[in-house]
């Protein structure tokens, strides 16, 4: 089992979540993995996603079709001893133990905006 530590950087989950999310996973766990395990937290907590327009948190920073990430969505990741982890690049490569994840769902800023994919029925 390993640590992560993920701070979601969105008003909406930070009214329910205020503090960051501290995730006991397994060892095999990747960014997607982590992201799943918070919208599961998310809906044990409130009956419905509390972002307009989208069912969970990786409907917001997912992009179902081409399996990346959205172009608008920030990702940070690091250790005590790696500064920078590419978890952008390599999502479903094993995140290391005691890692910091910082997710910017809408950090227009990063680069154009791009129009979010429906989810799957």
């Amino acid at each position: 089992m390993k640590t992560i530590t993920i701070l979601v950087r969105q008003t909406e989950l930070n009214r329910l979540f205020p503090d960051e999310f501290k995730l006991c996973m397994n060892d095999s766990a990747c960014m997607l993995d982590v992201i799943k395990e918070i919208d599961r937290m998310i809906k044990t907590k409130t009956a419905s996603f509390p972002v307009k327009g989208y069912n969970s948190l990786q409907s917001m920073v997912w992009h179902p079709i081409e399996q990346r990430f959205y172009t608008q969505v920030g990702v940070q990741a690091y250790t005590a001893t790696e500064p920078f982890l590419n978890v952008r690049e390599n999502p479903r490569k094993p995140l290391p133990n005691e890692v910091t994840i910082i997710l910017v769902p809408q950090a227009g800023c990063t680069s154009d905006w791009e129009k979010v994919s429906p989810p799957k029925p």
